[in-house]
């Protein structure tokens, strides 16, 4: 079956070659069997978490693109990739400079977890997969018209990752290798092996899915007996359950009530990925493209087509052409930072303090390691407390007095009150809170919102200082935002 120029203009594109659907025969085949999950493995320690610790890491993964939600319009497909093809999908992060963003992208994303999914009929410690993420690529994105060109080779890769037991690391297998498929997901830790990747492809919101896509590559290495040497991609994406860019940044997640996922009792949050299109691209070895015969002598029946442009008949006749990943970041690759800035004026005090709001550690959506709300300069030996909210607002705080009520109510005071220290009738006393610690001790809950990267709040100090209009002063205001 060919796609026509009235499908292609039916998905927003100008008409180019036609793309060729994939064979069935020896390539898909129905998934009939349950997805398991593997569980965490954790590339720096070469070992996979205990269910306690997984769960935990992905409970903290702030995500920044996913695709994993599988087909409603009938039987789900897995893909077989011999070991003379590499599959190419692609997808967007958000985040570049001149888009509409939501809360929490940054221009680049330090991508320190993925999560993929496979069948395979290769025993654990022999299922060998080589994986690579690339920045603006062309590919199948042709919004520009003309003829398609292949993505870069796996030399040109922003990150290679070779997943395998030569590598260390031992990817699940079948328990009956040979046999019926075994298929799962698996959700990696990369630690020392984080990378970078540009929002928008190139930190850049170009508005031509050529240029604002990344793309991502899946080779089977694995050897052994032909059969046992089978490793298949699970088809993912399906915009009718899930808005597009579900399950990243404020996007509500899709929900999936597929049999086929043991792992989590349904409906499946899930998402169908931001960016990514109905179609995917082939690269067969040694074959020469763009003349649509497959020259090479790889596996009898695999893409006659060749190396090109594929898709699976249309959807939503058919399943969307896509893979599942799922991809987190630790915020922007130089680390996040909270873009604390100082607003408002504080007060000056009785005896000539003017004290200064500041944040010590990074205000964090997860984390539980402390981020001090600071109030410096304070008068010694004073009582005060930090106070929170969402909104700005500069009022006078009393008749007479030089402080600001910076912080427009309602507002939430984080505890204790406490002495600032120092020494009485100097500027040495500090106030401080953990904000970390009270968005752990609220469930993740800031005055009513959801605390979640990119949420921005307000912070000011307020303290005792009898000889002053209302026997109390107040520090200036610092706006934080929070990292994931």
């Amino acid at each position: 079956m060919i796609r026509s120029p009235y499908a292609l203009l039916a998905l927003g594109l100008t008409a180019v070659p036609a793309l060729a659907q994939l064979p069935t025969t020896g390539d898909s085949v129905p998934l009939d069997v349950k997805i398991v999950d593997s569980g965490v493995f954790d590339w720096d320690e070469k070992r996979w978490l205990p269910d306690w610790e997984a769960n935990q890491l992905r409970a903290s993964i702030f995500t920044v693109y996913n695709n994993t939600c599988t087909w409603t319009g009938g039987s789900n497909q897995i893909d077989v990739i011999p070991s003379c093809l590499t599959y190419f999908d692609e997808g967007r992060i958000p985040g570049g400079l001149g888009g509409i963003n939501p809360p929490g992208a940054t221009v680049d994303n330090l991508i320190d977890s993925l999560e993929i999914a496979y069948c395979t009929k290769a025993a654990t410690g022999t299922v060998d997969i080589k994986i690579g993420f690339y920045q603006s690529w062309g590919g199948c994105l042709l919004n520009l018209g003309g003829a398609a060109y292949p993505p870069p080779l796996s030399g040109q890769a922003t990150k290679y990752l070779d997943f395998g037991q030569a590598a260390g690391f031992p990817l699940p297998g079948d328990p009956n290798p040979g046999g019926g498929y075994f298929c799962t997901r698996v959700t990696v830790n990369l630690g020392s092996n984080s990378f970078c990747m540009q929002s928008d492809g190139d930190g850049f919101y170009d508005n031509l899915d050529r240029l604002d896509a990344f793309a991502w590559s899946f080779e089977n290495q694995t050897t052994g007996p032909a059969s046992q040497a089978i490793v298949a991609m699970i088809r993912a994406g399906d915009p009718a359950i899930s808005p597009t860019g579900g399950c990243t940044y404020n996007i509500p997640c899709g929900t999936d009530n597929s049999p086929w996922l043991t792992f989590s009792t349904n409906p499946f949050p899930c998402g169908h990925g931001l960016g990514t299109e109905d179609r995917w691209w082939a690269n067969v070895d040694n074959d020469v493209w763009g003349d649509n015969t497959n020259s090479t002598s790889c596996q009898a029946g695999a893409l006659p087509g060749g190396s090109g442009c594929y898709f699976f008949g249309g959807y939503p006749a058919n399943n969307f052409a896509s893979y599942w990943l799922k991809l987190g970041s630790a915020g922007s690759c130089a680390g996040c930072s909270n873009n604390a800035t100082n607003y408002c004026t504080a007060g000056t005090t009785t005896n000539g303090c003017v004290p200064n709001m500041s944040v010590n550690g990074v205000a964090s959506a997860t984390s539980t390691v402390p981020a001090l709300l600071t109030a410096s300069g304070v008068e010694g030996q004073k009582t005060g407390l930090i106070f929170v909210g969402l909104q700005q607002s500069a009022l006078p705080w009393a008749p007479g007095s030089s402080s600001f009520f910076c912080v427009k109510t309602p507002t939430v005071r984080l505890p204790p009150a406490q002495n600032s220290g120092g020494t009485a009738q100097q500027c040495n006393g500090t106030l401080a809170a953990d904000i970390n610690a009270y968005v752990q001790s609220s469930s993740g809950v800031l005055l009513g919102q959801p605390v979640v990267a990119g949420l921005a709040f307000n912070a000011q100090g307020w303290f005792r200082d009898p000889p002053a209009p209302k026997a109390t002063n107040l520090t200036n205001g610092v706006n934080v935002t929070f990292c994931p």
